[in-house]
């Protein structure tokens, strides 16, 4: 007999599998079943734990993508049937608990599309690409991530910056993605443990040295 799975959260690279986490993988089952499910076979097929799978339902059913067919006031102990209602396509939906989107990682979102689709650019570009969809993007967040991305191959300087001379300024580095290392649509991930994830390709790539000074 199956076991209930449940867990606290975990570092994003064990939280991930073959490049998705726990809600993107929740999503696709949610998007596979046919006619209505229940939360237990929901988690098992997703591969998720209890918790988490809860947690994403409900958030769906407040944000109007997942109905609940199981009247309010059942008995706690009731088994509650779901059925998809909005399909949003194949990226899951980034909500909060209470079922709002999720501003939290748009920027870095917007910033890798923003690598992926221009040629070169610069700091000062790429925030102004990103931001043209409404996502706020600041200068030095930026920064951070265009040299996690090239410390970790990721990108080149195709130009690099230059001085202009006493009290005039400087011209900014333009980079560019290397051939190749567009590895899909997610976004490599700055970690607290000074590291880069790629959930495209469903590992670490990148571990900063204890001395590292390449700044």
């Amino acid at each position: 007999m199956s076991q209930r799975k449940t867990g606290r959260r975990q570092p994003v690279q064990l939280e991930f599998k073959g490049g998705k986490s726990q809600r993107q993988r929740i999503w696709e089952a949610l998007r596979a079943q046919q006619g209505s499910f229940t939360l237990y076979t929901l988690a098992r097929r997703a591969d998720a734990d209890d918790e988490t799978a809860q947690s994403y339902l409900q958030a769906l059913v407040r944000a109007g993508y997942v109905q609940c067919h199981t009247p309010a006031d059942a008995p706690p102990a009731t088994v509650r049937h779901y059925s998809l209602q909005r399909d949003n396509g194949v990226e899951a939906p980034r909500l909060t608990r209470r079922g709002q989107p999720v501003s939290q990682g748009m920027g870095t979102e917007a910033m890798w599309r923003a690598m992926h689709i221009t040629r070169d650019f610069t700091c000062r570009e790429l925030v102004a690409y990103a931001s043209a969809g409404g996502v706020v993007v600041s200068e030095d967040s930026a920064n951070s991530y265009i040299r996690t991305l090239r410390l970790a191959g990721y990108l080149a300087v195709t130009v690099p910056a230059t001085t202009k001379g006493i009290g005039k300024g400087k011209t900014l580095a333009r980079y560019a993605l290397q051939p190749g290392r567009y590895t899909g649509p997610r976004p490599p991930m700055i970690q607290r443990t000074k590291s880069l994830y790629d959930p495209n390709l469903g590992r670490v790539v990148w571990q900063q040295e204890p001395n590292d000074d390449d700044y």
